[in-house]
């Protein structure tokens, strides 16, 4: 029911069926710089870029921006030095102005004039950048692209049939498209890609152009690692 061959090469998984694609990029107001960021080398450099910086406070992405940040190439990143990770952050922590949580408190962030930069979803930059009528901008450059996706679990009440049929829907490309329209969601079927209007390719995370300047999460290391990790770093955010 679930076809493999509508998921984009490279996550197609056992257990799950990508379903959609976000990102952590930088967003940062417009009004604040002159030259805007290209790196995170330049998120992490507040003499460069002066102002408060918010961050994500469950850690994803958080690791993989430290390390670019420090020197580390893309290629390099995984297994994540998470000690080099910390150590980054701990000497930045002076300039954080806040961890956001959920989406919306990122926005709030930069809206509010909180903070000058932040690490967030594309999906919440989108929506920055247009409310905004351009004050606050983003860039793809360095972000770490994910995967979402659906899995079924045993013996749920559903069934197994309605759920299978339903991954298959949400994996045609009009309904990729629709998705992207509502919610700046990148398709995670290929075929979608020919449906986005060229007016909206900029926030499209899986456009070729988008997709090529960033690097995607670990999926593997983060299912053997994360919840230790998680528990290391919120000790130094909180410290």
């Amino acid at each position: 029911v679930v076809d493999a061959s509508k998921i984009r090469e490279g996550f197609q998984w056992e257990y799950a069926a990508s379903s959609y694609f976000y990102s952590y990029v930088i967003a940062y107001d417009k009004t604040k710089y002159d030259t805007p960021p290209t790196s995170m080398a330049d998120f992490f450099d507040a003499e460069k870029f002066p102002g408060k910086r918010a961050m994500y406070k469950w850690g994803v992405g958080m690791w993989e921006a430290a390390l670019l940040a420090d020197g580390v190439a893309p290629e390099d990143l995984y297994p994540l030095d998470l000690d080099r990770a910390h150590a980054k952050m701990e000497g930045f922590k002076e300039h954080i102005g806040g961890y956001w949580g959920g989406g919306a408190e990122s926005q709030s962030l930069l809206l509010d004039g909180d903070v000058s930069m932040a690490i967030i979803w594309n999906t919440r930059a989108m929506l920055l950048d247009k409310d905004s009528e351009g004050e606050i901008g983003m860039t793809w450059a360095e972000g770490i692209i994910a995967p979402g996706s659906i899995g079924i679990l045993m013996n749920n009440p559903a069934g197994e049939k309605a759920a299978m049929d339903y991954i298959a829907y949400a994996q045609d490309p009009a309904s990729q498209a629709k998705l992207f329209e509502l919610l700046g969601n990148g398709p995670a079927n290929p075929a979608a890609d020919a449906l986005i209007p060229d007016a909206d390719r900029f926030y499209n995370p899986v456009d070729p152009e988008n997709f090529a300047q960033q690097t995607p999460l670990s999926m593997a290391w983060y299912e053997e690692n994360y919840g230790a990790a998680l528990d290391v770093y919120l000790g130094v955010i909180s410290a």
